[in-house]
């Protein structure tokens, strides 16, 4: 018996050969609440959901789960209009709850998404993290088992196999894109994974607890962090040619570029500039961690967009709706994580020489050097991005990665015949900035993968949302989340938006010399 007709006999749908080969809205609507017969000792399905259509959105089926009595799952399926495509939603931070299943189904998708096997809890916060069945589900199993479960029913529902399947996500939810492209090739065609997190607790987890430190120190303010981000204009904007409040050659601006000891307080001065103390926590975030020998064990910031939130958000935090910064609330997760060892103390732990006991605490969620090879040969299309001002997944973290995976895989050409990397100038962590930030991967990857159209550059639009938290609410965690903040924005009276075309890295847009600088039409794709 094939596979065909025990998905059908499963759900009690022997239906005419006519109806199989396209099923009508009125048989899949029918056949929505049998999604249940897909429970067994592993999986509790409940029966589906017809749910009515909105605007942009058609009527569909939505199908609600849990595997292994923990990890909660759903599955949205449009009753017309499907082209045999999924989309995987992976939501970044600590998960804890079901992403975005609606926004693409009216573009022929299918839909799915997981918590991977726990709940968001604001009053016990990051405790799963001691519970070592759902670190394991969170860092991978509970993605790869919803996806295999998603997979089994969209099949059954419309009877016929998924032709592309496709997962984005960003922050933690990229990482889990990687973990797919890495562990379980075969899972998806094409990943789209933003901010992708390498090394999330070795290298994150410390880089915090140093930053933390460094912080409490001597602190930073809210007047800081706007003296910097001045500074960092005046000093970086024009390495471009382009004076658009925008650092476009984030790899010239160094240290020494910005000359940070002219910020330097006077005498008696006490506005308007910084303590000789508060320099070194500005030199810590933008310098980075080196071990002994000099080795970089953790990337600084990249200068630009250091008042609008990101910074906010990691380092200074707002006492107004933030009781600690991200620094800080990171710190617990290496107590959570280290909770077994023998004498351990927060207070000991040693940013540098350390990190190897948060690898072996964390493996399932650590990801592994990137071999490419078994993706690449299963035909899998990656595109990673990542914004240059991004705080917690530092820019060039992800590139020195990135260039590990490139010398694993076989080379710049063997990459480029899978992979793309978009750096975003001005873009903070997955969302706002300065910059063109607002972007379509997913189209791009669905021409790829369908297509055979390899991207080249891609068009990205400053949608007049530039503070990270305000940027964060109208993206609604959505997979057509550019589409979101360029509407969001254009609302705003005082918005001002532009284009720039996204280069894949190494290159960079540069401007042709004239046209209006507000056009992605007058810069070009150059190498560095």
């Amino acid at each position: 018996m094939t596979n065909r007709k025990l998905s059908l006999l499963l759900l009690g749908l022997v239906l005419p050969v006519a109806a199989l080969a396209a099923p009508s809205t009125e048989i899949l609507a029918s056949r929505c609440d049998g999604m249940y017969q897909f429970t067994d000792l592993d999986h509790a399905v409940e029966p589906g959901v017809v749910m009515a259509g909105s605007e942009g959105t058609p009527a569909y089926c939505r199908v609600r789960g849990v595997i292994d009595g923990t990890i909660r799952f759903e599955v949205t399926m449009p009753l017309e209009g499907w082209q045999g495509r999924l989309m995987f939603h992976a939501l970044g931070g600590s998960a804890g709850r079901i992403g975005d299943t609606t926004s693409l189904l009216g573009e022929g998708f299918a839909m799915a998404s997981t918590d991977t096997g726990h709940e968001t809890d604001p009053v016990a916060g990051d405790m799963f993290y001691r519970d070592q069945n759902a670190l394991i589900n969170f860092g991978s199993r509970g993605i790869r088992l919803s996806t295999l479960a998603a997979k089994r029913i969209i099949a059954a529902f419309y009877d016929d196999e998924i032709d592309h399947a496709y997962i984005w996500g960003c922050s933690t939810g990229g990482r889990a894109g990687l973990e797919e492209a890495l562990r379980y090739p075969d899972d998806y065609d094409g990943v789209i994974a933003g901010a992708p997190a390498p090394a999330w607790a070795s290298e994150l987890l410390s880089w915090s607890l140093a930053g933390a430190r460094v912080q409490q120190a001597n602190p930073l303010t809210l007047e800081s962090l706007a003296l910097l981000d001045t500074n960092s204009r005046q000093r970086c904007d024009l390495l471009d040619d382009v004076a658009d409040g925008v650092i476009a050659r984030p790899d010239l601006c160094t240290t020494e570029t910005l000359q940070l000891d002219v910020l330097l307080c006077e005498d008696s001065q006490t506005e308007g500039c910084l303590t000789s103390g508060q320099l070194e926590t500005v030199r810590f975030m933008y310098e980075g961690i080196t071990d002994e020998s000099g080795h970089i064990v953790s990337h600084g910031v990249s200068p630009g967009g250091e008042s609008l939130g990101d910074w906010m958000l990691w380092v200074t935090g707002n006492p107004a709706f933030m009781p600690v910064s991200a620094q800080v609330g990171s710190s617990a997760v290496i107590e959570h994580l280290l909770h077994r060892t023998p004498g351990f103390k927060l207070d000991d732990f040693d940013v540098v020489n350390d990190r190897h006991l948060l690898t072996e605490a964390a493996a399932s969620a650590e990801l592994p050097r990137g071999d490419f090879t078994k993706f690449r040969e299963s035909g899998g299309k990656l595109i990673v991005y990542n914004g240059w001002n991004d705080v917690p997944i530092r820019a060039n973290r992800t590139l020195a990665y990135m260039a590990d995976a490139q010398l694993l895989t076989g080379g710049p050409q063997m990459m480029a015949e899978f992979s793309r990397i978009y750096m975003v100038p001005g873009m903070l962590h997955c969302a706002g900035g300065p910059g063109a930030w607002a972007a379509d991967y997913v189209g791009p990857m669905v021409e790829w993968v369908e297509n055979g159209q390899a991207p080249s550059r891609i068009i990205a639009t400053h949608p007049g949302i530039t503070n990270w938290f305000e940027a964060a609410a109208a993206m609604q965690e959505s997979a057509d989340w550019h589409e979101r903040v360029i509407r969001a924005g254009a609302m705003r009276e005082s918005a001002k938006q532009f284009t720039r075309p996204l280069c894949p890295y190494p290159q960079y847009a540069q401007y042709n010399g004239s046209g209006d600088i507000n056009d992605a039409g007058s810069f070009s794709c150059v190498g560095k």
